[in-house]
């Protein structure tokens, strides 16, 4: 495993910097560019690591070997935006990864330029975007594949987390280890989201059907934001207002909507003196690369986000040469366990 002096080595910044950077520190003043660096070290530290136990994959039989493809890389959060989550991070660098394998040219497209749209040969969107933006994208241009939205399959390619299972495993191996009052911390982007639902996310719908299932589901333990954003500060302040009306009622568990809120959590309960895993086990999902590194080191359930991202840039590979039926990918997740999570204690 990359330790935090591999990411000092390639970041070229101090073992100490690494560490408040990677633990989402808000006394930390650095730069946006040495945040970057520091996070693009742990991504691509990680990633070699997994990738270096796969068999190298060629081009897909299906797919000739022509003139170098162009494809436009439309994101859906901005660059300093992207530093709050690396979720995102983590997709962007896999497309980059998989393009130059497959020669293909990449170019960052910022704003909805018809001409700048028309000349390359696909476009690669990630992210969740809005329904009007997707349906205007793919006016725009017919090669289109879309990472990380929910939106229902239109005439254009998708890859997606299987986020169900990841709920499942997660809530799984809670209840695995004798939990019963499991707390559900979260937000939805809920404008950038499609479902008929109360709620949109299969996270947060998951949780609410397993817990309800076993009968352990309690509303005081329920703790959703809509129309936020799923980042460390705001699953802070969520964390805050949720043991203010927890009092002496505490969960013996939580489980938060991602890693970046997990991190907020466990801030949280740590400046409350609340002692993690002893007192209340905590759980995240995505396992991002800055998770292991946490303290405690996250238990979290692995989203293969390069994956995800060499997978997108596959189909609209094959799509541009083969136009024909739209595909829809759901890649599996995996249950990690680290020291953020043990046994409830008892009384």
């Amino acid at each position: 495993m990359a330790t935090i002096t591999d990411i000092a080595t390639i970041a070229e910044v101090s073992i100490s910097t690494v560490s408040r950077v990677l633990n989402y520190d808000p006394s930390l003043s650095v730069t946006e560019e040495t945040k970057r660096k520091i996070f693009e070290a742990a991504e691509k530290l990680n990633y070699t690591k997994y990738k270096n136990k796969q068999k190298q994959r060629e081009l897909p039989v299906d797919v000739p070997k022509k003139h170098n493809k162009s494809i436009g890389i439309v994101q859906w959060r901005m660059d300093d935006e992207e530093l709050e989550d690396i979720y995102y991070m983590s997709i962007r660098l896999g497309v980059e990864k998989r393009a130059a394998e497959l020669g293909c040219d990449l170019l960052k497209i910022s704003s909805l330029d018809e001409s700048v749209i028309q000349s390359v040969d696909g476009l690669l969107a990630i992210g969740k975007f809005t329904e009007e933006r997707v349906k205007k994208l793919h006016e725009l241009h017919p090669n289109l594949c879309v990472i990380g939205s929910n939106f229902p399959l239109d005439d254009y390619d998708s890859v997606n987390t299987d986020f169900t299972q990841a709920t499942e495993l997660a809530l799984s191996h809670l209840m695995g280890l004798g939990h019963q009052k499991i707390a559900f911390i979260g937000a939805e982007e809920s404008q950038n989201m499609y479902g008929y639902r109360r709620y949109k996310t299969p996270t947060v719908n998951t949780y609410v059907d397993m817990m309800q299932h076993y009968q352990l589901f309690d509303e005081d333990y329920f703790i959703v934001k809509e129309n936020s954003r799923l980042d460390v500060q705001t699953g802070e302040e969520l964390t805050e207002q949720a043991l203010a009306l927890w009092q002496d009622h505490l969960p013996t568990a939580i489980l938060a909507a991602n890693d970046a809120f997990a991190i907020g959590v466990i801030h949280t309960l740590t400046a409350h003196g609340i002692k993690i895993p002893e007192d209340i086990s905590v759980m995240g999902i995505n396992d991002i690369s800055v998770s292991r590194y946490v303290s405690p080191p996250l238990s979290s359930v692995q989203a293969f986000t390069e994956e995800m991202g060499e997978t997108g840039l596959e189909l609209l590979y094959n799509r541009i040469e083969n136009p024909g039926i739209a595909r829809r990918i759901f890649l599996s997740t995996q249950l990690v366990i680290r020291q953020s999570t043990a046994k409830p204690k008892e009384g």
